[in-house]
């Protein structure tokens, strides 16, 4: 067969090159992923808290047609018990007192993650647990009736919970993507001309 471009150059098939085409673009991604996993969790997450904080203003400043469908998919992540909930200018907060403070302490601490560079020291399981545990008994207890708890003891407990959490699984993530061995690509070998 005759060769085809450069003198010297093996022919590859036009589905290889797309191959390594799509191979790269999948690599870009994954290190797109790899370098910025922790700042999407601290953005989406942001975005949660600032989406809760925004409805009773854009209620208290007649915007109910943005703030009502936003009061609604927030449904998806909390309860959101009118009893159990702040209110600003008279208008609920998108989330309850508890879950409120869960998802601030959430975005806040996994802000710090971010702004150290990754390198906050991770929390053992057993101070993990510690943390989570008083809103698990706080929680329990006041689902069973067994008493009622109160905004302050929600907010505690809340925040706790939401530290405890990216305290102890941001670290952990990181440091299972660092010691993870990077992968070699797998070269073929160029197809022989005939």
């Amino acid at each position: 067969m005759q060769q085809i471009g450069h003198p010297g150059a093996p022919y590859l098939p036009t589905s290889v090159k797309k191959r390594g085409m799509f191979g790269r673009i999948m690599h870009s991604i994954g290190d797109f992923l790899l370098e910025y996993w922790a700042h999407m969790i601290t953005i989406a997450l942001g975005t949660l808290v600032s989406i809760a904080i925004a409805i009773p203003f854009l209620s208290y400043f007649g915007l109910d047609v943005i703030a009502k469908p936003l009061f609604y998919a927030l449904h998806y992540v909390c309860a959101q018990i009118p009893s159990h909930s702040f209110y600003v200018f008279g208008h609920q907060l998108g989330l309850c007192e508890r879950n409120f403070t869960i998802y601030t302490a959430m975005f806040l601490g996994s802000l710090v993650f971010v702004l150290t560079k990754k390198r906050l020291p991770g929390i053992p399981w057993w101070v993990w647990v510690l943390m989570i545990l008083p809103m698990a008994l706080d929680g329990t207890t006041q689902m069973f009736g067994l008493r009622e708890s109160t905004w302050y003891l929600r907010m505690i407990t809340g925040t706790l919970f939401g530290l405890g959490n990216v305290w102890f699984a941001l670290p952990l993530m990181q440091k299972s993507l660092m010691d993870t061995p990077p992968q070699v690509p797998v070269h073929r070998r160029p197809y022989r001309q005939i």
